[in-house]
């Protein structure tokens, strides 16, 4: 996909929770159907393959088949699939689901994470599972009604969802408590991609720790909902692969070129935030 439509689809992109009772069109649906039938689109950057289900809404079928306590309103389908509970594993699915989301934001189809508020057998129900897996996340979509109901008002009222934590809470130049500030250079734009990205109850966990020459950054999670009995799994390690996804369109956009690894740094670490991965710029 063009990289100018990915970065214009983070800027655009927001959650739709009420969606017109139009069914997508057969060209829609074929363009989703081709995304989701190419194995290169469905690999995260640790090499974990997914498959995705398209579900579509239709007469045939009971509507709203996966149901989501009335936190959505008139979806025409949901997009849905399945990982082992590891952090990699996560990290990777988060990665390739938002993957699928700016797409869809590019041709027009709205979406909406959901991670906790839908009913996890009806939506394990419709995947043959292979192994200990869990669906993680899943996003109905439809197209957008522009006018939202009242309900999804008072939702992004209490999320605050537009609401971003200051840079100086995210991204730190060495060691957490020296915000990077100007000190971020061409990585500028890649980080406020990242800080206007989407998670769990808009808690926005991520934490990034550059090194002093800007060659590695070292990612971080807080855990503001664990054991949250909503979730299948912890949703931080979704909201660091979302993190990442968008980190990375900004490189792009930059021409920044590295890789991903384990390599916990010698740093101190506040309590409560744990170490995730590794981004090593080529040299």
């Amino acid at each position: 996909m063009n990289s100018n439509h990915m970065q214009q689809a983070i800027e655009a992109r927001k959650s739709t929770r009420t969606f017109q009772k139009e069914p997508l069109s057969p060209v829609d649906i074929e363009k989703i159907s081709g995304y989701l039938n190419s194995p290169e689109n469905l690999i995260g950057p640790f090499g974990h393959q997914f498959e995705f289900e398209l579900l579509i809404e239709s007469e045939e079928r009971d509507k709203d088949q996966i149901g989501t306590y009335g936190f959505i309103k008139n979806p025409q389908g949901y997009i849905l699939g399945s990982s082992i509970i590891e952090t990699k594993s996560l990290f990777d699915y988060a990665f390739v689901l938002e993957n699928i989301v700016l797409y869809l934001t590019t041709i027009g189809v709205g979406t909406c994470w959901l991670g906790g508020r839908f009913q996890k057998q009806e939506a394990m129900s419709q995947l043959s599972f292979k192994g200990n897996k869990v669906i993680p996340a899943i996003t109905p979509i439809g197209y957008p009604q522009e006018k939202q109901r009242l309900k999804e008002r008072l939702i992004r009222s209490v999320l605050q969802a537009r609401k971003r934590k200051p840079e100086e809470e995210l991204f730190y130049y060495e060691a957490f408590g020296q915000p990077i500030r100007d000190r971020a250079g061409e990585f500028r734009q890649a980080l406020h991609y990242v800080r206007i990205g989407p998670s769990a109850q808009n808690k926005q966990p991520w934490r990034l720790v550059f090194d002093r020459n800007l060659k590695q950054v070292h990612f971080y999670v807080t855990n503001p909902l664990a054991d949250n009995p909503l979730y299948m799994c912890e949703p931080q390690y979704l909201d660091i692969g979302i993190a990442y996804n968008h980190f990375k369109i900004g490189l792009d956009e930059a021409g920044i070129v590295g890789k991903l690894n384990i390599d916990e740094p010698d740093i101190d670490v506040p309590d409560g935030i744990y170490y995730i991965t590794t981004w090593h710029r080529d040299l």
